[in-house]
This record gives C-alpha cells, structure tokens and sequence, in this order.
C-alpha cells in the first residue's frame, strides 16, 4: 500500500506546484477562434487562427500538428500577453499527406517557404512534381497571408526529440554550423531546450539570460524552405522557441522570458524603414536608440547587413512627426555609436510617410 500512496502523494504535490506557478500569471484574454478549410489538391487541411484580445504585432505559429507542448505553453502566454496564434490542424501528424491527380505526396510544412525547399522535402518523404509544388507553394502563401503586415515578431512553436535536433547541431564540425552566425550554449540546460532567432538584439539578450540560443546567418543559411530563413531574407524579427516534448513548465518560463526583450509594435509609434552605408570600421551589431537632442524619440527596430549596407525598421514616437526636413545621422566615438535626429528650418517640411518613404541615416564624426 505505501509504495502506492507514495508516488500518488509526490503526483499529487508536482501538480499542486504546477498550479501555484500558474497561478502567478492572471489571463487577462480569451481566444476569438477562426477556422479557414484549404483545399490542397484533393485534401482539405484546416487552418486555425487563435485572436487573444485586440493586438495582432505578435504573431505565434505552429506548423507541426504533433508538436502539443509547445502550442499548450503558446496557449497560455497569449492568456496573458495577447497576440495572434496560427496553427495547422493535421491529425497530430508532423508531415502533411495530400492527393493530387489521384497521387499521394507528403512534405514537411517548415519546408514550404521555398521552392527549393518544397522540392527537397517531396523527395525526401514522398516523390517530386511540379505541379505538387505549384500546390504546395500555394498553400505557403496562404499561410503568409494570415500574418499580419505590421508583427513586432514571429514567434515559431516546436518541439523536439532526444538526441535528433538540439543546440549542438549548430556547433563548429555540425551539420548546421554554417547556418549560424553566433551561438551561445549553457552546458547546465538541456541541449534539447534552444531558441533559434533572426535578430541580433534578440540573440544577445536571450544570450545574457543564459538560454542556448542561436543567431541564424541570415544571408548564408541553407535555403531549405524553413520560415525562418524566409523570414531571415525579408528581415523580419522571428524566433522559434524550443523544448523537448513534454516539457510543457519549460516552454512557457522562455516563452514569458523572451516576452521581457520583444519591443510590441503599438498604437503610440511610427515604423518606418532605413538605410545606411557604412565602411569597414563601423561595426554594428544590435539595433540601438535615436535621440533628438538628449530626448529618446525611437529605436532601430530590426537591422540587417549586407555587405556596405546595413538596412531594417525604425520605431519612431508618433508624438514626434517626421519631415522631409529631418536628418539621421550615426555618429562613430572612439567608445560607442550614437543615432540622432537634426532639424533643417532652412528646408521644405513635407510630412514623411511610413509606408513609402526610407529614411536614410548618414555617418559623422563627432566634433572634437
């Protein structure tokens, strides 16, 4: 009898625990449920949509219908940060089957964001067609398509498996060593329990709070189709969060961990897109603040690097208006990098639009 009422009492005291942690974050949201049928070829794949509250710039999604830990963990965050999940509904199966002209093909729907991608993936599971592709490739667009323009960032929802996909596939000699830029290891987590990012800040930071994370080379990863490189070549801030199946408590302590270093996009800002040449001995690594005086008036949002040329987004304080006749300067001291906003009086003032205009940001030096 004891060495039954033993293990029951120790289930019965981790279940209490569980529920006193969670009773720490009160939900402040219910989920608006919407469902989209999509015919993909002579398959129907049902696509869900979660809305907690009114805020769509953070965006969860959950490509992998076998994956249930993570969504559970993304099911909960969103309780209490609000944002937008999408998830594939597919028979808690990973690899979605369809038929086409009465053939069976099977791809991974994290391959789908490339025809390359597409293509590798069909032959790998199944067999190659163009036509599938041309499905397949449609079906990616539609699953864009439900994310909104303006996101602060893209979370991806996985889980994973012992030994098959952990921090130590990006390490130096590994099969996905090319495809970081950086990567940080904790040798006191679970290589199994990562964050991969296209964002350096987000990198640094996560970095700082001692998780595994990686920053993905977002111009020389493989271009396997996965969201993230799509995400990655069109600079926009994404990050897949990552445990173990199972491991439902560690999924959502780095999901509200993450929630600590993702600037949401809100109604009190600005986004306007940028440019700016630098030369060999400017080196930029993380977004940084801009100030109009000694006054913070926004943040580099996302950067990317590409040769000379650094581009990405800009919040700016929509108390603060932008004109034509505005300058951005970047000035270089010998210990640190600076943004600022100056004002020419002396030029035509046309109020500049977030949709259409790039603002460029000029490099100085500072005067000595």
């Amino acid at each position: 009898m004891k060495k039954v009422f033993l293990p029951l009492l120790l289930f019965l005291l981790c279940q209490l625990l569980i529920l006193n942690s969670k009773s720490n974050y009160a939900a402040k949201y219910a989920p608006f449920e919407t469902i989209i049928y999509y015919k993909l070829g002579q398959s129907t794949i049902p696509l869900k949509t979660f809305q907690y509250g009114e805020a769509k710039d953070l965006v969860m999604i959950n490509l992998h219908d076998d994956e249930t830990t993570s969504v559970n963990a993304g099911r909960r965050f969103l309780e209490i940060h609000g944002g937008l999940m999408i998830k594939i509904e597919n028979n808690n199966k990973r690899n979605i089957r369809f038929k086409l002209a009465g053939r069976n093909y099977t791809f991974d729907p994290n391959r789908i964001f490339s025809r390359p991608g597409i293509s590798k993936s069909l032959e790998e599971l199944s067999n190659v067609n163009a036509g599938a592709i041309d499905e397949i490739e449609k079906f990616g667009t539609r699953l864009l398509q439900l994310i909104p323009g303006n996101t602060s960032c893209i979370i991806a929802l996985h889980n994973n498996t012992e030994g098959q996909f952990s921090i130590a596939s990006y390490l130096p000699g590994k099969k996905r060593e090319k495809d970081a830029k950086k990567v940080y290891t904790n040798s006191m987590l679970d290589e199994d329990d990562l964050f991969l990012t296209t964002d350096s800040l987000l990198f640094c930071k996560l970095a700082a709070e001692q998780y595994n994370c990686i920053w993905q080379d977002n111009e020389n990863a493989n271009k396997d189709g996965w969201l993230s490189i799509y995400c990655g070549e069109r600079n926009i801030r994404y990050l897949n969060c990552e445990t173990q199946h199972g491991k439902i408590s560690q999924h959502f302590e780095m999901l509200m961990k993450a929630a600590n270093h993702i600037e949401r996009i809100n109604a009190d800002v600005s986004m306007y897109s940028f440019r700016l040449k630098i030369s060999a001995d400017i080196n930029i690594e993380t977004p940084g603040e801009i100030y109009f005086g000694e006054k913070k008036i926004g943040i580099i949002n996302t950067l990317k690097k590409e040769a000379d040329l650094i581009s990405g987004k800009i919040e700016i304080d929509k108390n603060f208006k932008l004109y034509s006749n505005a300058d951005f300067f970047l000035y270089q001291y010998p210990d640190h990098i600076k943004f600022e906003v100056r004002i020419d009086p002396t030029r035509e003032k046309i109020q500049l639009d977030p949709n259409k205009d790039v603002i460029e940001i000029n490099v100085k030096k500072p005067h000595s």
